[in-house]
């Protein structure tokens, strides 16, 4: 079971009828999860994606006798590509009511027990810039690497919220309030770029070859997670899908890739591929003041 995943809802009966029936319960989940995190109109943007993904896939298997599992695996990783998480969404998911019973539930508090719950966030620039359009978003940026740069640590704005209080469940609530600005948000342009493209590599791999296309959907599995983590997936499957186009040689870099966070097991797949290893990524490098000798 995904996480956050609302209970499936049946699938409008134009959706339906658009897929094969092997399709239709992950597409299902999908399709809720998304109406749920953005509204119906990007959850038809969903279908629209599956549908390119799904006419490549019976090109290439017109009798369907792989199951449809192309389509399949994008109805999956496409949904949690496009429900990102963001301080938006993490708000939201904070301030729900199915939350707070889940939490009594879970420390068996009784009906006069008093339970204060405490959420800890410490947005960055990064949270912040990706609710701004480009410009404003590019200067909060530009302003962090220059403290970076400085050698101060990267900036952020610790926060306790107590949900159990008015005040604070307030503020969550005012903040998930701002799902509407998200998709005038720089990330929000970005990620939709980036899912555009691995996309497009599902779609040529699998008129090609249909094992080609599904390894490529399987890539999927490297988005996860939040901030670092989440980078750093994204960049492992578009570093991989612009230099592979072997099924082989990608399931084996998905696999190094998943297995090993550092990448070094990536990078060693990469090269006997013949393909070049990840770029090395700049860190800024602080330098700390020497405490003087107390003698």
């Amino acid at each position: 079971p995904e996480p956050h995943a609302p209970a499936p809802q049946p699938l409008p009966t134009e959706v339906a009828q658009a897929f094969p029936p092997p399709v239709h319960a992950m597409l299902a989940l999908g399709h809720a999860r998304l109406v749920d995190y953005q509204g119906a109109g990007y959850a038809m943007l969903y279908v629209a994606r599956l549908k390119q993904v799904l006419a490549a896939e019976r090109s290439a298997d017109p009798a369907g006798a792989n199951g449809f599992a192309v389509t399949r695996e994008m109805a999956r990783w496409l949904a949690l590509w496009m429900a990102f998480d963001d301080i938006v969404r993490v708000a939201e998911l904070k301030s729900r009511a199915s939350r707070t019973l889940r939490v009594h539930t879970e420390v068996k508090a009784g009906t006069d027990d008093i339970v204060k719950v405490f959420d800890h966030f410490k947005p960055g620039a990064p949270e912040i810039a990706a609710l701004l359009p480009h410009g404003l978003a590019r200067r909060v940026t530009a302003w962090d690497r220059a403290r970076q740069a400085r050698g101060r640590a990267p900036w952020a704005l610790p926060l306790k919220v107590g949900s159990h209080s008015v005040v604070g469940m307030a503020a969550l609530r005012v903040l998930a309030s701002l799902r509407w600005l998200r998709e005038r948000g720089s990330r929000f342009a970005e990620e939709q770029a980036l899912i555009e493209r691995w996309l497009a590599a599902v779609v040529e791999g699998t008129r090609a070859d249909w094992r080609l296309g599904h390894e490529i959907a399987l890539c999927g599995r490297l988005i996860k997670g939040y901030g670092s983590t989440n980078e750093r997936g994204k960049a492992n499957l578009l570093h991989v899908i612009d230099n592979l186009n072997d099924a082989d040689a990608i399931a084996a870099a998905r696999t190094a890739a998943l297995a090993d966070d550092a990448g070094i097991a990536l990078d060693t797949v990469l090269r006997g591929a013949g393909a070049p290893a990840r770029p090395v990524v700049a860190q800024p490098i602080r330098w700390m003041k020497r405490n003087p000798d107390p003698r």
